[in-house]
């Protein structure tokens, strides 16, 4: 979400000399055809992309002023992207309320350098002139201008509003216990019991349980809501959700119509799958076809996947005894294989890849993610690997 870094080039050369080069250039090859008429056009080729760097280097004032706008705004955005990411990291693999304001306190500084308005201004100023700048330019200057429409400092009360209340919502979330019969049950107990169990008023009740975070956040959420369409309407979007299309390049129109068109291409698919998959489920748990598949009855909790639907594999035996170290290594070994970079020291040293232990007060989201802390090197991943087939 960040406007690519770019370092700064050679000092180029100027339009004039740019002219004097192709002069000479051209000189040389007249004398040099009345020499070597066989050779004439090697000769020319070679010459012409000799010259071309000359052109391709020269650049109008305006691309030079954009070059340094950016230069100064990327590197700008790189340092307060650092600083909060890791604050956003200690708030989800950590949470206190200490953390919880310290990724308040960050998010209000990075909202503020993106909306700031001279970066508003001197990116919709650029932008005037598109025909004078390079396309990676122009799509720098439009993600800046993204960016400022998260937290717009033409409007700073209602930034910090919108800030304060997405710590909250995160708080609320990254923090959540699930409890099943009144005791404490992790999310990847609900998805062992999800995956495995038989028993339907087993799976409806730990189903339930896994949606019990919903009443947890709705009313923050709804707060949310209202700030999020506002800071979107400083920037002159009718909503949030017309934000977010934005960063794809497309109007909402263009987004829901492209939907549409998806869903009528896989409906007829999509409803064959559907009543082989309720046929197979009921007779799975020996019960009438229903005419909706009941959401307990798949084995996740978003129906993500559908497993256990027909037999397969069991490869579950061959993660006895391992550790859950042996599942990343493997991951890892898999994508050398195919030629990547090993992940750097700092992955293995920096990284929260295993469930918390049962005796310790410490709280984190449970929700797998991958975090690039500060687009460059510092690359970390959040997640709760336990040893079987499922991580």
């Amino acid at each position: 979400d960040w406007p690519a870094f770019r370092p700064q080039r050679p000092p180029t050369r100027g339009r004039h000399t740019g002219w004097t080069c192709m002069a000479l250039a051209v000189h040389h090859a007249l004398h040099l055809t009345s020499i070597m008429k066989r050779h004439t056009s090697s000769v020319l080729l070679l010459l012409i992309a000799s010259i071309s760097p000359a052109f391709a280097e020269t650049k109008s004032p305006i691309q030079e002023r954009a070059d340094r706008f950016l230069a100064l705004a990327n590197t700008g955005y790189q340092a307060v992207y650092r600083v909060n990411s890791e604050a956003q990291w200690n708030a989800v693999t950590d949470v206190t309320p200490e953390h919880d304001a310290a990724a308040e306190a960050t998010g209000k500084a990075y909202a503020a350098f993106n909306g700031n308005a001279a970066i508003i201004n001197e990116s919709r100023e650029l932008l005037t002139h598109q025909k004078e700048l390079n396309e990676i330019t122009v799509r720098q200057l439009k993600q800046l201008l993204l960016n400022a429409a998260e937290g717009p400092m033409t409007n700073p009360e209602l930034v910090v509003r919108r800030v304060t209340a997405e710590t909250k919502q995160a708080s609320l979330m990254n923090g959540f216990e699930f409890k099943f019969n009144g005791q404490k049950i992790t999310a990847n107990e609900i998805d062992n019991k999800l995956e495995k169990s038989t028993d339907l008023a087993e799976r409806k009740a730990v189903w339930e349980v896994s949606k019990e975070i919903g009443p947890a956040l709705k009313p923050n959420l709804v707060t949310l809501r209202d700030l999020r369409n506002g800071v979107a309407k400083e920037m002159k979007y009718p909503d949030y959700f017309s934000l977010q299309v934005a960063a794809y390049g497309m109007t909402t129109d263009e987004m829901l119509k492209m939907l549409d068109d998806w869903m009528a291409t896989l409906r007829p698919l999509y409803l064959q799958l559907h009543t082989w998959a309720k046929y197979k489920l009921a007779e799975k748990f020996h019960e009438p076809v229903p005419r909706k598949i009941p959401a307990h009855w798949t084995g996740n909790r978003w129906a993500q996947e559908w497993p256990g639907l027909v037999e397969a594999a069991n490869i579950d035996k061959y993660f006895e005894g391992r550790k859950p170290e042996w599942i990343i290594k493997t991951a890892e070994q898999f994508y050398t294989g195919l030629g990547f970079s090993p992940l750097p020291q700092s992955f293995w040293e920096k990284s929260d890849l295993y469930p918390v232990p049962p005796d310790s007060k410490r709280k984190k989201n449970t929700h797998a993610s991958c975090w690039h802390i500060d687009l460059e090197n510092d690359i970390r991943s959040l997640q709760s690997i336990e040893p079987n087939s499922r991580w």
